[in-house]
């Protein structure tokens, strides 16, 4: 059997497809722009579906594609009408629209009783609030509405004409009741929206359905073909990095940085849900895991590459081999707050403004490097702590993205937040969760455990040093105090 993964981004899709050996037999990545309307930018749904039957047809036309699953982006929906016609294309979950309604909800009902039935405090990325927008302020478009379809369940959709989504991304709405496993009625009902908008929750890795017989002809498919249904790309990259007991996470080393942590026991700490930490059902049944988010990583590393070193090289090969050849032993001495695109967890102060603490005239190009290391790293520590006292005790970490290429980085983060730091044979964490989503529903493998053993190969692993770990520590509790210290700087 073959095993057909996809990964849809807001504009970039990626496939894999792996045989039930689990070898990646096929690889493919297509990317697509925004959708442009009204001065507004949208995901651009059309475009994902036209690039994913593309990719489709070209595998079928050579390998045998035995089930598809799909991991997506959250809490961005399409709006449709009864006739399955798109009246609002997914806003991104930067989109301002909804953060009145958030404010009005929180005031309304408190963030306890909310997060005490979603897992989230209100917040204006949430499904529920950009939706509220639209009945506010695009009321017969509103009402035209017979369905709310986040990407992956609308794909689902659109391939099985089936209307199902997972309890992992049905969690991203923000109206999805995580105790009992439905969209909250409690809570819609407030608002006057039917839970009957929204596709019909289930398990993550339930068979959905067989692949329309029309479409399959379309994409040259002669085989029997199945939907498997996948999740957020967050559940999906932790199960594909392995991540199957408490006290595992996965750091995904991108533009951003975002830690999903493993746990085994819901937390109802109404404070978690403030600091931004959302509890989301994790598809290993009763476990949840949480997602620690860092704005500026890759994106702060690029920054200074780009706009302070203007890509010098000296005479390297290139600027991460001019400027590692540089870099000196042991911590910096440097402050790093690592805020350039405002703070995420745990302070939520998009206002936020980075910063370099105790810069002096012997200062190198490579002691800045590092420091934005250092800095991202503590502010991860930072964050692993206060998660800590909720449940979530962060032990192994395996690092996907970007970032997980660079073994002085993922060494300079087992140091500092002194955690075993492992790598995969491919970055792409979220394909292989959904390969072994598939290998599970088809009776192929008896548990994910079993199936992980099999399609998760792990590259390096870098251990903590305790003597480095130990000379990080000054520097760390200065850490601890910089973004109160700078706050009213900002």
């Amino acid at each position: 059997m073959n095993f057909l993964s996809f990964d849809v981004g807001t504009t970039c899709c990626k496939c894999q497809l792996f045989s039930d050996r689990g070898e990646i037999l096929e690889y493919y990545s297509e990317e697509y722009d925004f959708l442009r309307k009204d001065g507004e930018l949208y995901a651009d749904i059309n475009a994902v579906w036209r690039h994913l039957k593309s990719m489709i047809k070209k595998i079928a036309a050579s390998r045998k594609i035995s089930s598809v699953c799909i991991s997506s982006f959250g809490e961005s929906f399409v709006l449709l009408d009864e006739d399955d016609n798109i009246l609002f294309y997914p806003m991104l979950y930067t989109d301002p629209r909804g953060e009145e309604e958030a404010e009005e909800v929180l005031k309304e009902l408190g963030a306890e009783y909310i997060f005490s039935i979603t897992g989230v405090a209100p917040q204006s990325m949430y499904s529920l609030y950009k939706l509220l927008w639209i009945k506010k302020h695009e009321p017969e478009v509103f009402a035209k509405g017979k369905k709310v379809s986040l990407i992956c369940d609308y794909l689902g959709y659109l391939l099985t004409g089936k209307r199902v989504i997972d309890y992992g991304l049905a969690s991203r709405t923000g109206a999805f009741d995580i105790a009992n496993m439905k969209f909250s009625e409690e809570i819609l009902g407030k608002f006057g929206i039917s839970p009957s908008l929204f596709s019909a929750p289930q398990k993550t890795g339930s068979i959905v359905g067989e692949l329309k017989d029309d479409l399959k002809k379309e994409l040259g498919i002669e085989n029997s073909c199945i939907l498997v249904l996948g999740s957020h790309d967050q559940v999906c990259n932790a199960l594909g990095s392995g991540i199957l007991e408490a006290g595992d996470a996965v750091d995904g080393l991108g533009t951003v940085e975002c830690i999903n942590a493993v746990f085994d026991k819901r937390p109802t700490e109404v404070e978690m849900g403030i600091q931004g930490y959302s509890v989301v059902p994790y598809a290993v049944e009763g476990m949840y895991c949480t997602i620690i988010l860092n704005y500026s990583c890759g994106s702060t590393v690029n920054w200074y590459r780009k706009k302070i070193m203007h890509g010098y090289k000296g005479e390297e090969k290139d600027f991460f081999a001019y400027i590692e050849k540089g870099m000196s032993e042991g911590p910096t001495g440097i402050l790093l707050l690592p805020y350039f695109g405002g703070a995420a967890t745990p302070f939520q102060d998009i206002n936020a403004k980075g910063a370099f603490i105790g810069l002096t005239i012997q200062t190198t190009d490579s002691d800045l490097y590092k420091a934005i290391m250092e800095g991202t790293a503590m502010e991860m520590r930072y964050n692993a702590e206060v998660v800590k006292k909720y449940g979530a005790d962060i032990k192994k970490i395996t690092a996907t993205g970007g970032g997980a290429n660079s073994s002085l980085w993922l060494q300079l983060k087992a140091d500092i937040q002194n955690v075993e730091v492992k790598t995969l044979r491919s970055s792409e964490g979220g394909l292989c969760g959904c390969a072994i989503l598939q290998a599970v529903a088809a009776g192929e493998e008896s548990s994910f455990k079993a199936a992980a053993s099999k399609f998760v190969i792990y590259g390096n692993t870098y251990f903590p040093r305790e003597e480095v770990t130990s000379s990080y520590s000054d520097q760390y509790e200065k850490y601890k105090k910089l973004y109160k210290t700078l706050k009213e700087f900002n």
